[in-house]
């Protein structure tokens, strides 16, 4: 019953905002119209809003709260990027989830969960994943390139990222590098991207996304200096989270095309232009070294290149970055 579940939902997704009869579903999937009957019946016992008119057939009024694999299926029809997509009500986190799902995969996969109870950002920081609040997802990717290339991946990805959000706020949306997103002076969104690979190459590319969308203040931890926001905070009215991936998931599609295609020069500027770490001082982690200075320029290869007070050049792959 589970596969007709996400086949019928992916058919009433697919018809909005039109009606699509309980025959048409069963032709389609090849069943009786009392199986039809009986899922249509099922999703609407947990909530999901199905509205039925006789000679009419079946109507999805409107997504809801929690992620559905054959809702997302009928939506993302549009895009090429995934092959396969998972839901989960609650997880540790995706990325423990995606890296689990590559000893049996090897198509590129999209891993959702409405909550995620350990999930962390890079440094293994913990990432609060409030649950149905935000966007708590993972990549799997397979790009066919040279190991050289991963260093500019999670730039291109970053834009993706940004730019969806904009569309969603009026306040300047910014990337600081090389994966955090900031809507003014807090986070917003947080990505991890690790690589597996073999003596033959890369593997897959597992790239953890985690994007604050609807929580209000009382929804992040107050016992320390509130660091984060949600878009929610920034506009008017809830953002609805099936919508917001929709428009996500083909920003990262176009971006990644890119990523494969051009280098990074082709979109320097476009990312020098939507950074908030330029003309500042700021302090950087490398391992064990900290340091205080100013970036001065990003190179072609994705590397940042920082003077650091005493007026050493560093040349940076990867650091921590606080803004004052």
């Amino acid at each position: 019953m589970s596969k007709y579940r996400d086949n019928i939902l992916a058919l009433l997704t697919e018809a909005q905002p039109n009606y699509l009869s309980g025959q048409a579903i069963a032709e389609r999937l090849n069943i009786s119209r009392m199986s039809v009957k009986k899922v249509i019946d099922q999703l609407k016992s947990e909530n999901v809003s199905i509205d039925s008119v006789h000679n009419k057939g079946h109507r999805l009024n409107a997504y809801p709260t929690e992620w559905h694999t054959g809702i997302l299926q009928g939506l993302l029809k549009d895009q090429n990027l995934v092959e396969t997509i998972q839901t989960f009500d609650s997880v540790t986190s995706t990325q423990d989830i995606a890296k689990r799902a590559l000893v049996d995969h090897a198509e590129t996969m999209l891993i959702l969960s409405d909550e995620q109870t350990a999930g962390k950002g890079r440094f293994k920081r913990r990432w609060q994943s409030a649950k149905g609040q935000g966007v708590w997802m993972t990549l799997v990717l397979r790009p066919n390139i040279p190991f050289s290339m991963l260093t500019t991946f999670n730039l291109f990805i970053s834009l993706a990222i940004c730019n969806t959000i904009q569309q969603y706020v009026d306040e300047k949306v910014a990337v600081k590098w090389p994966n955090d997103i900031y809507i003014g002076d807090r986070k917003v969104c947080g990505f991890l991207t690790e690589m597996v690979a073999n003596a033959d190459g890369i593997e897959a590319v597992v790239c953890g996304i985690g994007i604050n969308v609807n929580q209000q203040l009382e929804d992040f931890d107050t016992s320390v200096p509130l660091q984060a926001t949600s878009i929610r905070l920034h506009r008017d009215s809830l953002v609805d989270r099936y919508t917001f991936l929709h428009d996500l998931i083909l920003q990262i599609e176009q971006r990644y095309q890119q990523f494969l295609e051009e280098p990074f020069s082709s979109i320097k500027d476009e990312y020098i232009a939507v950074s908030n770490i330029w003309q500042r001082r700021l302090r950087f982690t490398e391992g064990q070294k900290q340091f205080y200075g100013k970036v001065i320029q990003i190179d072609d290869e994705g590397f940042l290149h920082v003077v650091d007070e005493q007026g050493n050049l560093h040349r940076l792959m990867s650091a921590d970055i606080e803004l004052p």
